[in-house]
């Protein structure tokens, strides 16, 4: 009968533990941070970071195909906290370059002049800090 007891004590206090635990909160921008998310279709590329002194040395194929149109590029960096410089790269068939971007800070850029076809996308930072959107889309 006392091993009953002590056997419901305890399972009642692992079940009362189990119940009150709770995860992490959510982030309430939509970006884990150090994980970067990537959208790569044939209409868009897409690359987003909430950094936290994250070191990124990423390529990436694009599949953006271009019918008649130029390329639109969107670079926002904002909570940019250390003195690292990023760089933000898109290269064309031929490896030149078509947008570069040298990321000491905040900073918005809008580009769209070029009408070469994009294949590759770079991105380098030693230790970035802060959140990164780019977006590559035909226009």
């Amino acid at each position: 009968m006392m091993n009953k007891i002590i056997k419901f004590k305890y399972s009642f206090i692992l079940l009362f533990y189990i119940i009150s635990c709770v995860g992490p909160p959510e982030p309430d921008h939509g970006l884990v941070e150090n994980l970067p998310a990537v959208i790569n279709t044939n209409t868009a590329f897409s690359y987003s970071l909430r950094g936290d002194d994250y070191s990124i040395d990423e390529s990436f194929d694009i599949s953006l195909s271009l019918t008649d149109g130029t390329i639109g590029s969107t670079l926002i960096v904002t909570d940019h906290k250390n003195s690292d410089t990023t760089i933000v790269l898109l290269q064309g068939d031929n490896g030149e370059e078509i947008y570069k971007y040298i990321v000491t800070g905040n900073t918005t850029r809008v580009n769209a002049n070029s009408r070469a076809q994009p294949k590759k996308a770079l991105i380098q930072s030693n230790s970035f800090t802060g959140i990164l959107s780019w977006t590559i889309t035909e226009q």
